[in-house]
């Protein structure tokens, strides 16, 4: 096997948390890594794990923590992949959406690359810019309807730990009415700074271009579509009904365009 393919039998593992929504899938977080396998064109099979079981299953694949808890323990989470591309052999196991990506172009550069050379930290800078000023907003909104779809494990878990961190139940930290409308004003606003700023990029072919690279399709765009998905899926109809509508349905597009092609759920 070449470093840039699969072999027949070969698949990639992604760990994912499920839910009761219709597309089971719903983290933005491992909608970006489903994206980012999807668009290279690697086959892929969805590993389910509630969320009390994602530490010590993440431990037993050899799972890296992500980050550190306020104890000073590890914190494990999801999107993992367990990449087994030498038959036999343990997997390859890679946390983190971002790491997943840089690991993806390394390791099967013949695919389509989803951080072409030279532009890491231009895509480090539009993921940071799209998570503050259109995933931020909505971030309550979205913390307090996705309990609302887990399966009864995770949904306990979900807002325990919720509850626990920010000190305060779910429904106070995000109360129904005005706030989540501000909110989704605020958002609103953001995406038309963010239409203004990809028009930039605008040619005699194409006068609203979709993606940062204007034609060409890159993983920051993954994150953002990650992030629809995520208001999509979890959030109530009302708001994605005016997402859909914010600058003549150019968002809406944008989702389908990617979720049509690389957002398989098997």
């Amino acid at each position: 096997m070449s470093e840039s393919t699969q072999t027949g039998h070969h698949l990639i593992q992604l760990y994912d948390i499920p839910s009761t929504f219709p597309r089971k899938a719903w983290s933005l977080n491992t909608w970006r890594a489903r994206f980012a396998l999807g668009f290279k064109g690697l086959r892929h099979k969805t590993v389910w794990v509630e969320y009390p079981d994602i530490s010590p299953k993440m431990q037993s694949i050899g799972a890296s923590p992500t980050s550190k808890k306020r104890d000073g323990s590890s914190m494990y989470t999801v999107p993992v992949i367990a990449d087994f591309h030498v038959e036999g052999d343990r997997p390859t196991v890679v946390s983190d959406s971002w790491k997943i990506a840089l690991y993806l172009d390394k390791t099967y550069p013949d695919a389509p690359t989803l951080l072409p050379p030279g532009t890491k930290g231009l895509q480090k800078s539009y993921i940071d810019w799209v998570e503050d000023y259109i995933f931020d907003p909505l971030f309550p909104v979205l913390l307090r309807n996705t309990t609302y779809g887990l399966n009864p494990p995770s949904a306990e878990f979900y807002r325990r730990t919720r509850e626990a961190w920010l000190g305060k139940t779910l429904e106070e930290y995000m109360p129904i009415g005005p706030k989540s409308e501000e909110a989704l004003d605020k958002v609103k606003k953001n995406l038309t700074k963010l239409a203004a700023f990809l028009d930039q990029n605008a040619t005699e072919e194409n006068e609203h271009p979709m993606f940062i690279m204007g034609h060409q399709l890159s993983y920051g765009d993954l994150v953002l579509a990650g992030i629809f998905m995520w208001f999509k899926i979890s959030s109530e109809e009302h708001i994605w009904n005016r997402i859909k509508d914010c600058n003549d349905g150019r968002w809406v597009r944008f989702l389908q365009t990617i979720d049509d092609k690389y957002g398989e759920v098997d």
